[in-house]
This record gives C-alpha cells, sequence and structure tokens, in this order.
C-alpha cells in the first residue's frame, strides 16, 4: 500500500470507527487534493466491505499498518493532518473518533508540538489539545467500539 492509499484508509478508518459514515467526510475526502491520483469511489467501497466482514479486527490491521509504515515526520504530520480533517468534517467529532485518533497518534513518533501545528486553529474540538492528551483506554483496546459495522455505508 503507497503512502496515498494509507492516508486514504487513515480517514476512512476515522469516519467509520464510530460506526457511521456521514456525507460531509465523504465530500470532504473527494475535496482533498491528495487523493487526486486515486479513485476513493472503489477504495472506500473496499475498504466498507473489508470493515463490514473483518469488524474491529480492520481497525486494529490498519493501526498495525501504520506501526510498521515506518513514516517521515512530514508522513505522519500529513497522516495526523488527513484523520483531523475527516473527523471535523461533519461538524461533529465524536469521542470514538477522537479515541481513535489517540490510538494512531501513539503510533507516530513526531511531537505533539508539531502535530499541535496541524491542528486547525478553527477546530471543532474546545480545546485542540484534546487530541493529543492521554485517553482511558489501552493501546490495544478496540472493545471501545461496540457496534458491529454491518450497517456501515457510503453516504455519497
Amino acid at each position: 500500500m503507497d503512502r496515498t492509499e494509507l492516508y486514504l484508509k487513515t480517514a476512512f478508518c476515522c469516519m467509520a470507527c464510530d460506526g457511521e459514515i456521514a456525507a460531509e467526510e465523504i465530500s470532504a475526502i473527494y475535496q482533498m487534493p491528495i487523493f487526486a491520483s486515486l479513485d476513493p469511489k472503489q477504495m472506500l467501497d473496499d475498504f466498507v466491505a473489508k470493515l463490514k466482514a473483518e469488524g474491529h479486527h480492520f481497525l486494529h490491521n490498519y493501526l498495525n499498518e501504520i506501526k510498521m509504515a515506518s513514516l517521515s515526520e512530514d508522513e505522519e504530520c500529513k497522516l495526523a493532518s488527513v484523520a483531523i480533517q475527516t473527523i471535523e468534517a461533519d461538524q461533529a467529532v465524536e469521542y470514538n473518533e477522537v479515541a481513535f485518533f489517540k490510538k494512531i497518534r501513539r503510533r507516530l513518533k513526531t511531537s505533539d508540538e508539531r502535530l499541535l501545528e496541524i491542528i486547525p486553529q478553527d477546530s471543532v474540538m474546545p480545546d485542540r489539545e484534546d487530541y493529543l492528551l492521554p485517553d482511558i483506554s489501552d493501546e490495544n483496546d478496540l472493545s471501545l467500539w461496540t457496534t458491529t459495522f454491518s450497517n456501515i455505508e457510503l453516504k455519497v
């Protein structure tokens, strides 16, 4: 999987982790110039099918992909930026989305200070630092998501 595909998978996991995919999240992906070289529709359809089949294992496997990707600091910042843009696209930030971002963040080597630079000043989060604070769940705990993802669909 190349970097751009990993960024798209990041966006997908961030929007799907709460069990719902908002139309605004899909629109945000289509508006990100980084995905211009891909066929996001086909890839997102594939991700939906895999998420339905694999459930939480799909998310866990994604987190392992990040850990193994050997990303540069700039690539880590790009991945975090895509994640935040996707999470905030529908103007409603859910706890599951922030908790999932924190799982991503634990797999990145980039400093909190550098990541804070990529979180928009007009963030939907009242306190942008909340994205970077430690979470109560442990690193491998995906039981936070109680949904089976069987009803998840793309709302285009």
